[in-house]
C-alpha cells in the first residue's frame, strides 16, 4: 500500500534531522568539539538575537550552568570572547572569532554544495513552497 504525502514527508523529516545530527556530531569530533558547542556557534552565527550566555540558555532550553561551560570551552578554544557589555555591566557579550569560525563554516560548504545542486532541480515556485514549509516547522524541535 502506497504511503501518504504526509507519511512521507515525516519519514524524510525524520531521517534527514538523524543525518543532521550525526554529521553535526562527527564535524564537530573533528573540530575537538561537543555537538552542543558547535549547535551552540551556528546559533551565534544565525541569530543577532544572541549575543550573552542568559540568551543562548533562553533560546536553546540548556540551564545557564551548561551553558556557561559550553562557552567556557569556545572560549579556551579561540571560537568566541566575552566583551563586557556596554548596556549592563553585569553581563558580557559574546563575539565569535571568525578567523577560527572560518574552518568550521568551509567544512559546512560541502553540504551547501549538496543542497545547491539539489535546489536546481526545482522552479522557484517550489522553492518557495518548500522554504515556506520548513520555515513553518523549523521550531518543533
Amino acid at each position: 500500500m502506497a504511503r501518504s504525502h504526509g507519511d512521507r514527508i515525516q519519514r524524510a523529516f525524520q531521517v534527514a534531522l538523524v543525518n543532521a545530527v550525526l554529521g553535526n556530531d562527527r564535524i564537530a569530533r573533528e573540530a575537538g568539539l561537543m555537538v552542543t558547542d558547535t549547535q551552540a556557534l551556528h546559533l551565534l552565527m544565525l541569530r543577532d538575537d544572541i549575543r550573552n550566555a542568559k540568551r543562548l540558555s533562553d533560546v536553546t532550553g540548556i540551564s545557564t550552568s551548561t551553558v556557561s561551560r559550553i562557552v567556557d570551552r569556545l572560549e579556551r578554544a579561540g571560537y568566541l570572547r566575552r566583551v563586557p557589555d556596554p548596556d549592563d555591566r553585569r553581563s558580557a557579550r559574546l563575539e565569535l572569532d571568525m578567523t577560527k569560525v572560518q574552518p568550521l563554516v568551509d567544512r559546512y560548504a560541502e553540504y551547501v554544495s549538496h543542497l545547491e545542486k539539489v535546489n536546481a532541480g526545482y522552479t522557484d515556485d517550489q522553492l518557495d513552497l518548500i522554504a515556506g514549509y520548513l520555515e513553518k516547522t523549523n521550531n518543533l524541535f
